[in-house]
Order: C-alpha cells, then sequence, then structure tokens
C-alpha cells in the first residue's frame, strides 16, 4: 500500500531542487512502503495550463542517488489512462490526488 505523503511538495533525497517543481505545482505525492526492494516515490504536478506531470524516481542508495523520470499527459483523461494501465497503489493514489479516482 502506497504511504500518501501529508505534504505533498517534493524533497529530493540528493538535496538537488526538484526541476519539476521550476513549471509545475505539486498536488499529490506516493511512496513505496518503507524497506521495499526498490525505493519508488511518485509525485503528481498540475501545470498553469492545466496539464498533468507525474516524476516517478528510483532511490538507488545514498551513493548513487535517484534516478527520476518525468511524464507529461495534456488532461485529466491521459492521465487517467496512464495510471489505470498499472492499477496499482501509487498509481491510485495519484489518482485520488488528481480527484479522478471516481467514475
Amino acid at each position: 500500500m502506497p504511504h500518501p505523503s501529508r505534504s505533498p511538495s517534493p524533497t529530493p533525497s540528493s538535496g538537488a531542487t526538484d526541476p519539476v517543481s521550476l513549471f509545475a505545482r505539486p498536488i499529490g505525492r506516493a511512496a513505496s512502503p518503507p524497506g521495499d526492494a526498490l525505493p519508488v516515490t511518485q509525485t503528481l504536478y498540475r501545470t498553469a495550463d492545466h496539464h498533468y506531470v507525474v516524476r516517478t524516481c528510483l532511490h538507488l542508495g545514498a551513493e548513487q542517488g535517484d534516478a527520476c523520470d518525468v511524464m507529461i499527459y495534456a488532461g485529466d483523461a491521459e492521465l487517467r489512462e496512464a495510471l489505470s494501465a498499472g492499477g496499482d497503489g501509487l498509481d491510485r493514489a495519484l489518482l485520488a490526488a488528481a480527484g479522478l479516482d471516481r467514475p
């Protein structure tokens, strides 16, 4: 089960600035359970022009830092389609953060 952050503001573990926050506002965050073999954090953002951005980071350890991927979605339907494909707890948490968890 994901652990949604109470504060969706992302804080990169490496101490670096989160580049997505330069053009989008964080609206939700979910992380894999503590102790997971490959810890993952996903942050959902909304841009000023109403696009969604999902930043997924794999935590590779203190020495290697994080490996992150950023995907941009045009709107509600595209985000719902992308996150519904996975169907895991992280995806469901982000859909709920966007208010898209209802049919």
